[in-house]
């Protein structure tokens, strides 16, 4: 495992921030099932563009607080560019909520907590930080600094089976056995350095009559590294009972995922607790919000968007 990456090693991405921006995926209805209260405490877990935090502050008012957490040192620093008097910004894993709130706010309970799972749009777009197939750079596809390795780690030094494991199991995709041999053959005689290296191997791996029709053949691949790289399937098991413990009685948590990895580990821990005996929550959401035809239209980034939703009991 290699020493964490340096924060000086992020700093050609400052400029980035003045463009850092995202589209908050179904808002209106997160925004509604959080049913925000004047004077009330909330947490916003993916701060992202600010889009969930704006809005929060503004209802709040004065008198609540949010706390504002995201992994990513650009987003943390774009928000802060404005002045939020009842928003604490934390530059931090959403996985680590209780130590969070137990240094910035203890023995506070909440009102609300939202997370939006989804890649913001600044970093898929961001040129130099790798998330996309589209752009030829460095591949890194971390969140942060904090994260302790990167995606070209990974495809350099994981064996073949953990490789196919990671590809199939977080990307779904059927021909990850291939991909993760051709991995293995192209880094014996040359490094996988940028993004464009991977999708070539990627392209080479799937014959041509099976590419998808509806994504770029190397979506599944960059997706399932991506979570590798971030642990991000494990952040989200971590954060789950943390959110509960946090809440008030009546308060809301909102989860909006975008893998059905994910949205399967937020359906089942919310069984869970509204099934025993002595129920911990009410579902708010019999079945996943997906977004409606007109964001569809206007974002289609979150086509594959779901929203749930539970108040503690």
């Amino acid at each position: 495992m290699p020493l964490p990456r340096s924060w000086e090693s992020w700093e050609f991405n400052l400029g980035y921030m003045s463009n850092y921006s995202h589209i908050p995926v179904m808002l209106k209805e997160a925004l509604d099932f959080l049913d925000i209260k004047a004077s009330g405490n909330y947490i916003d877990g993916t701060l992202g563009g600010g889009g969930y935090s704006k809005i929060i502050s503004e209802k709040i008012g004065d008198k609540g607080t949010l706390i504002s957490i995201d992994l990513d040192p650009l987003a943390v620093d774009n928000f802060l560019k404005n002045e939020y008097k009842n928003v604490i910004v934390v530059n931090d894993n959403f996985s680590n909520l209780e130590e969070i709130v137990l240094k910035n706010k203890k023995g506070m309970k909440f009102d609300g907590i939202v997370v939006d799972l989804g890649l913001s749009s600044a970093q898929l777009d961001d040129d130099s930080r790798g998330f996309s197939f589209l752009n030829d750079s460095d591949l890194d596809m971390s969140f942060g600094p904090q994260i302790l390795t990167d995606t070209r780690f990974i495809v350099s030094n994981y064996n073949i089976k953990d490789l196919e494991r990671v590809i199939k199991e977080y990307g779904q995709e059927p021909w990850a056995r291939r991909i993760a041999h051709n991995i293995v053959l192209h880094r014996r005689k040359n490094k996988i350095k940028t993004t464009q290296d991977l999708v070539e191997i990627v392209k080479a791996s799937i014959p041509r009559k099976f590419w998808p029709r509806k994504i770029h053949p190397a979506t599944k691949t960059f997706q399932a590294l991506r979570m590798e790289t971030n642990k991000e399937l494990e952040s989200l098991e971590k954060f789950l009972p943390a959110s509960i413990k946090l809440l008030k009685k009546g308060g809301r948590l909102v989860v909006v995922s975008f893998h059905s990895l994910e949205d399967r580990i937020v359906k089942n821990f919310f069984k869970d607790l509204a099934r025993q005996e002595k129920p911990i929550l009410k579902i708010l959401t019999n079945k996943p919000l997906t977004p409606g035809n007109e964001e569809l239209s206007s974002n289609p980034r979150s086509r594959s968007a779901k929203l749930r939703a539970i108040e503690k009991l």
